[in-house]
Formats: C-alpha cells, structure tokens, sequence
C-alpha cells in the first residue's frame, strides 16, 4: 500500500540499467551516480513543464536512500506533484526497481534565458495546465 502511495500524481519520466561501473565500494549503486540520475530525470521534467529549452537546479531536498540498489537493476525515475512560482517548478522525484521505492526527494528548477537570467514561464501554456 505505501509504495501505490508513493506513485500517485507521479509519471515515468526515463530509467537507467545499473551497470559494475556505476556501483560503489559496497557493491551498491554508487549514491553520487543516484544524485546524477536525479538531476538529470528532473530537469526534463522540468523542461517539459515549464516549456523552457533551459532549466538549471535551484535546490534538491533531503535525498533519501530508502533501499539499495544492485546491479542489472534497471531503476525508474518518477517525477510530479508539481507547484508552480513565477519563473520556478518544484516537484517530488522517485527513483525505484519494480515499483519499490528506493530513493526519494524533493526539487526545484528555475528557467532561465539563454544569458542565465531567470525567465517568466506562461503556466497557461503548460502541459500541466
């Protein structure tokens, strides 16, 4: 029940086969390569919901490794539950193995123009509107 819980409001957004070189000295998925996977999962979230060609990370919450994660895993990642500011989208991320969760957090992208300055985004024309 809790990992449907986990899911909800949430779409499939892209997934990586865990390979020997992505693992760490424990044998697990290394958690940097995680953070990675994350941050790029979550900017084409982003790009997709803000209509922006550009997005950069503003903030990533507390990461929670919930479980490990072994090789030939192929880990999914799940974005959504989005709130909107004026040039800005926040979002939960969920990175799990068939359907179990194992690592978790909270996002926030910013889009900017093509000189880095943050860029207003029009909801109205938003996928998510």
């Amino acid at each position: 029940m809790e990992e449907t819980l986990a899911f909800e409001g949430l779409s499939r957004i892209t997934s990586h086969l865990v390979m020997t070189g992505d693992l760490g000295v424990s044998g697990n998925l290394f958690g940097g390569k995680v953070m990675a996977w994350m941050d790029e999962a979550a900017a084409i979230y982003a790009m997709w919901a803000t209509g922006s060609e550009k997005v950069v990370t503003r903030r990533f919450s507390e990461i929670l490794f919930d479980k490990p994660v072994r090789n030939g895993e192929l880990l999914e990642f799940y974005c959504g539950r989005p709130k909107t500011g004026r040039t800005s989208i926040t979002f939960d991320i969920v990175a799990s193995v068939r359907g179990m969760v194992k690592c978790q957090a909270e996002c926030t992208f910013v889009a900017v123009n093509p000189d880095g300055s943050k860029k207003e985004v029009d909801w109205a024309k938003s996928p998510l509107a």
